[in-house]
């Protein structure tokens, strides 16, 4: 072999040994470098992870009633954003032709303003398998055909604006939702229970992870953890007391509608309105009402953006998807009064059975040098007569208020704002904590409120640029629940709830429990919702005579305010205490262009002598509280009191307060017409033991000479011996009211 042979050779194997060299390297840094990358590559390749949406839990109320459940229907979803409109025309002709549906009835899911703009579209739902089948087969490019759990409410509109409904997620929710394991179509809570208790009504998806290969087949399944059911909540309320509560408003409402105003010669709107119904034991919600409402079934695939204007956009159904029990704000009127009364019991300006001569008016005096405003009216400037504290409350006196009002205005001190502060302890001016979402704090008006309303929106609050400072009249306003006082229904409900139950302030509870529905734990309460105690208030001295005055509110023998409502009711057997407002509103009706009408207000509990419900109701725009809202609170006590006989007893959850028992001149104590006036648990009417006399010296009402052993005839040891026993039960009634005052 020649020397240029050999060169070549040399060269080729050069060349050989430089390529298995740079092989090798490549195979190195492939191997030992790149391992974790492109491990990570491979598998992304051939694994595919599905995740599988959980049954969502229902919501029950007290009795296990079913308010929103699913059921397993078939869907069709189209992801439009994908492809071009010619396409989609395409593919919602080929769909029609299988579904044999109209192709504007499928294109209609387009429409859906409560679909986040990137997630797929529904086009059809409530198919069978035969129909999902034919869809599949098709393989349309950007069409799903699948399985699907959709929300029910088998009650339909009532206890709507409790349960809330469910929607397709907002772009807030989409960003916070995806990467807790939710499917862009997948239907969350948008409202109410369904909204507040998202997580633990979702559940957990399933993930399954799939081994494939190139052409997308399975091979094997890798892992497969199952999706874990949400859990079920339960409510406090009752469906039916709810449903005959909505009812009793909505038929209260529309009577409000043909009753001519006396102020404006028009018919009352009497569009809107709230109720509210409480166990003052624990503060349990029982019902809660709020008008107009709807279906939640409406927004489970959406609605189009006229369906929506045309339902929810209504001017004569203003507002039908807020809760106006935790979100609307009224001027309470006249139901505030007892506030303002155990303000001025509290200052001590106040003496309960001192007599007040209402002339129809009240005029802050001349020595307060009064300027603008200085004389206020009753209503109808109708004056009352003489009247205690009681009959004040009762018959509604303004004058008598209007002046407590006055008079804690001039006091130098804290107890200038006492109104304010017992406001406050009964929990206006706060969210009451109920477990229901957007609720409203309400306002407690003082000087800083005032200055800052009148800063922040002076066109609403201030159109006359008046001084900001707070004046008498402020004060006088604030006293009848006029004026910059604003509470919600609930809060009402809540504050009475305090009163009938001797001072113990809940945070209502409208859920009871959390319940699991999970295989290892099914049937288990995951939460539980005790009685919720946020303050216990501490009512002055002559409180009880508030009480009084409230008990006679339905009594026509005393013209109490709601009297002509109750009449043929049964005081007897089950009497109500409580107190009617009708409260100025300001401003124009945005919709009849006219000033707007009067709120009528009615709060109460009952039985009287042993409060064990509270209820509120509110109606905007309906005239006089004694006219429209105490029949609709009346009518739904009546329902309370059938619909309590199967309600198990609840955990009491604050001590009964004592009744307060006043000193009752020893002329009176025994008299059979004072015995019909006595508290129960009081002394009052009792004998008590006589003043001691030479000849009686221990006062127990037998001479001492008798007394003597063996001395008395039978008839006569028989008379000393039950007058003994007697005593016994006089000095211990006289030793638990002494305790209790």
């Amino acid at each position: 072999m020649d020397e240029r042979v050999r060169r070549r050779m040399a060269f080729i194997g050069i060349v050989i040994v430089g390529l298995f060299g740079a092989l090798f390297t490549r195979l190195w840094y492939l191997q030992v470098l790149e391992t974790e990358q492109f491990a990570a590559a491979a598998e992304s390749n051939q694994v595919r992870i599905i995740i599988t949406p959980p049954t969502r839990g229902r919501i029950l109320d007290r009795h296990g009633v079913v308010l929103a459940d699913n059921v397993r229907t078939g869907v069709v979803t189209y992801d439009h954003s994908r492809y071009s409109e010619q396409h989609t025309e395409a593919v919602l002709t080929e769909l029609a032709d299988l579904l044999d549906v109209p192709a504007a009835r499928l294109s209609q899911g387009f429409a859906d303003q409560r679909t986040h703009p990137l997630a797929p579209k529904v086009v059809a739902t409530g198919l069978d398998e035969d129909g999902l089948l034919r869809v599949a087969e098709r393989s349309i490019a950007g069409v799903e055909a699948r399985w699907d759990w959709v929300r029910v409410y088998p009650q339909n509109e009532v206890g709507a604006h409790i349960v809330g409904y469910v929607g397709a997620m907002s772009e807030r929710q989409h960003r916070e939702l995806i990467d807790d394991g939710y499917l862009p179509y997948e239907r969350v809570g948008r409202a109410g229970i369904e909204g507040l208790f998202e997580a633990e009504l979702h559940g957990e998806p399933g993930r399954t992870k799939l081994e494939v290969d190139r052409q997308d087949r399975v091979q094997r399944i890798l892992a497969d953890v199952p999706p874990e059911p949400g859990h079920d909540i339960v409510l406090s309320i009752d469906v039916e007391l709810q449903a005959a509560a909505e009812s009793y408003l909505r038929q209260g409402l529309i009577s409000a509608r043909k009753t001519v105003s006396e102020d404006s010669g028009f018919f009352y709107p009497a569009l809107t309105g709230a109720a509210v119904v409480m166990d003052v034991r624990n503060g349990d919600v029982l019902a809660m009402v709020s008008h107009p409402t709807y279906d939640p079934t409406w927004m489970v695939e959406g609605l189009s953006l006229a369906e929506y204007r045309s339902v929810f956009e209504n001017p004569y159904a203003p507002g039908a998807l807020n809760n106006l029990a935790v979100q609307g704000t009224y001027s309470p009127g006249s139901v505030f009064k007892p506030v303002t009364a155990l303000a001025g019991l509290d200052a001590g300006l106040i003496s309960p059975r001192a007599a007040f001569h209402d002339v129809g008016y009240y005029r802050i005096p001349d020595a307060r040098g009064c300027t603008g405003r200085c004389t206020f009216f009753n209503a109808d400037r109708a004056a009352l007569g003489t009247l205690d504290l009681s009959g004040a409350l009762t018959r509604s006196s303004d004058a008598y208020f209007y002046k407590v009002s006055d008079d804690l205005f001039w006091i130098d001190g804290p107890e200038q704002w006492a109104i304010q502060d017992m406001a406050r302890s009964l929990g206006f001016g706060s969210p009451t904590g109920v477990q229901l979402p957007f609720e409203k704090s309400g306002r407690v008006p003082d000087g800083d409120v005032k200055q800052t309303l009148f800063e922040l929106s002076p066109e609403a609050y201030n159109p006359y640029d008046e001084p900001a400072r707070w004046f008498p009249g402020d004060n006088i306003n604030t006293g009848i629940g006029q004026g910059l006082v604003a509470v919600t229904p609930m809060q009402l409900a809540n504050a009475y709830a305090t009163m009938a139950n001797g001072g113990t302030l809940f945070s209502p509870n409208i859920v009871e429990a959390v319940v699991s529905r999970r295989a290892e734990s099914f049937g288990e309460p995951v939460l539980t919702f005790e009685p919720r105690v946020l303050d216990v208030v501490d009512f002055p001295g002559g409180s009880a005579v508030v009480r009084e005055g409230l008990s006679n509110v339905t009594n026509s023998r005393l013209r109490g305010t709601a009297a002509k409502a109750f009449e043929g009711y049964d005081h007897a057997g089950y009497p109500v205490s409580g107190k009617t407002g009708t409260a100025q509103a300001q401003g124009l009706n945005a919709v009849l262009r006219r000033k707007k009408e009067d709120t009528a207000v009615f709060v109460a509990w009952a039985p009287s002598h042993d409060p064990r419900y509270a209820v509120a109701v509110v109606m905007e725009e309906a005239g006089y509280g004694g006219e429209a809202a105490a029949p609709v609170a009346r009518r739904i006590l009546e329902a309370v009191r059938a619909y309590e006989q199967r309600w198990p007893e609840p955990q009491i959850a604050f001590s009964p307060p004592q009744p307060e028992c006043p000193e009752v001149p020893e002329a009176l104590r025994g008299d059979p017409a004072f015995l019909g006036y006595v508290p129960e648990g009081c002394p009052w009417g009792i004998q008590l033991p006589r003043a001691n006399t030479p000849s009686d010296a221990d006062g127990d009402g037998i001479p001492d000479v008798d007394q003597i052993e063996g001395a008395l005839p039978a008839n006569a040891q028989r008379r000393r011996e039950a007058l003994r026993r007697n005593q016994t039960r006089r000095r211990e009634a006289l030793i638990r009211a002494g305790a209790g005052s």
